[in-house]
């Protein structure tokens, strides 16, 4: 995918729907890049992207040139038209760049892409599709005598899959060409929409602090102190964040119940009484900052009404497994809110239980990684696009304190466990700890 006009993160959202409407579903998707423009230099930056398809209808999953059919309403349907500056200015591109049948051409498509390997742009996101295992287990230069970006096997047998030998290949290129040296600087960025206006955004470079409101009786450290709705607890509440922000902190977390263990559950309605006010109020108080507004809630509802008052980003403890309503509700945030998705299994009445903090094997890290990473592809399959999904451990949730510190000491193969899952974007995603 890829855009350089208009809204190109909602131009890339309405993309993956309609690709959806047309029975086309993404399996698993890459970070966002933004890119300086190639072969044409006079015209703004791309937004990048790529993703690995599952086509419902077989007849058109068969035939590439079905699906470039397929792909060519969509972009029409996008405001793309026919004709313009070759390699010039567009609202949407939606390239084949591999097929599970192989290599293919005719005079209106080929596969492999003809100019995949000297292109930055599609070789960052495509290195971020490679399964963790493969990504790991090849030689890149046994790959490059082996096949090159440009050449496919023509067809896929028991020993060889087309789509996953050309990501290997791609990777191979794409490191031979500095890989993530080449990340942060004036030619690629990896970014993300969030906070203010939905700015691109990079991460990583260094570490962001998060502040922590609770709106609640009963939490663990300052439980009651910004409890209520009045305007006295509201102006406790822009007073305290303000103070966080001042201090370094670039997320203010607003939550209004407690998560302790053995809490007991206040309802939807009254967790929105007491965090949507204050949210209003942050949202209005921190306007001329760069700080960003979270909703802690596993509510589905109180996650809409939150963005709807001002909020940036939902933190759902449970990562969309207390309330089935979460992952269509922050699907449909007007604006494109970050979702961080925690791993924790059961509530905060059960998950301190025996049944809850026991891992298959004693791997709380990589048994962590791989049931956040179904729960993300959960989001990603109810339309919460990849790049907004990231992630939390849950430290302190569902495991003991060994556990904890195995999950803290080891994030790397949280990490790794989420990539070789085949979560894409979510080995590289923003995490929360």
């Amino acid at each position: 995918l890829g855009s350089n006009q208009g809204d190109r993160v909602g131009l890339f959202r309405e993309a993956l729907r309609l690709l959806r409407a047309h029975g086309v579903f993404p399996q698993t998707h890459s970070c966002l890049y933004e890119t300086a423009p190639a072969y044409v230099t006079d015209q703004a930056a791309f937004l990048n992207a790529a993703c690995i398809v599952r086509v419902e209808d077989e007849s058109v999953g068969s035939c590439p040139v079905k699906l470039l059919d397929v792909l060519k309403r969509i972009e029409k349907r996008l405001g793309r038209k026919d004709g313009g500056v070759r390699f010039g200015p567009r609202p949407i591109d939606l390239d084949i760049l591999f097929h599970d049948a192989g290599a293919f051409k005719d005079d209106r498509l080929e596969i492999p892409h003809p100019r995949l390997h000297e292109r930055d742009f599609v070789l960052a996101p495509l290195a971020d599709l490679l399964r963790g295992s493969e990504a790991d287990a090849f030689d890149e230069n046994d790959v490059l005598r082996e096949t090159n970006a440009a050449s496919l096997p023509i067809r896929s047998d028991s020993r060889r899959d087309p789509i996953q030998t050309g990501l290997r290949a791609a990777r191979a290129t794409w490191l031979s060409r500095g890989g993530e040296r080449v990340v942060g600087t004036d030619a690629i960025r990896r970014v993300a929409p969030f906070g203010k206006n939905d700015t691109l955004r990079t991460w990583g470079e260094n570490t962001e602090i998060m502040g922590i409101l609770n709106a609640t009786p009963d939490s663990f450290s300052d439980g009651g102190e910004l409890d209520g709705d009045d305007e006295i607890c509201i102006s406790k509440a822009v007073k305290r964040a303000r103070e966080m922000v001042a201090a370094g902190a670039s997320f203010v977390d607003v939550g209004g119940q407690s998560t302790r263990p053995g809490a007991t559950r206040v309802s939807a309605a009254e967790e929105a009484r007491r965090v949507v006010p204050v949210i209003r109020a942050l949202a209005e108080a921190l306007r001329d900052t760069e700080a960003c507004v979270s909703v802690d809630t596993f509510y589905g509802a109180v996650a809409a009404a939150a963005a709807d008052a001002g909020a940036d980003v939902v933190n759902d403890v449970s990562g969309g497994t207390l309330c089935e309503e979460m992952y269509r509700a922050v699907a449909s945030t007007t604006r494109p809110l970050p979702y961080v998705c925690m791993h924790m299994r059961g509530d905060p009445r059960t998950m301190q239980s025996r049944a809850m903090t026991t891992y298959e094997e004693d791997d709380v890290p990589g048994v962590v990684g791989r049931e956040l990473g179904e729960r993300a592809r959960a989001a990603n399959d109810a339309g919460i696009e990849p790049w907004r999904v990231w992630t939390d451990p849950g430290i302190g949730f569902a495991k003991t304190a060994r556990g904890n510190w195995d999950a803290l000491a080891h994030l790397n193969v949280v990490r790794s466990e989420l990539a070789r899952s085949g979560a894409g974007a979510l080995a590289r995603a923003p995490m929360l700890v």
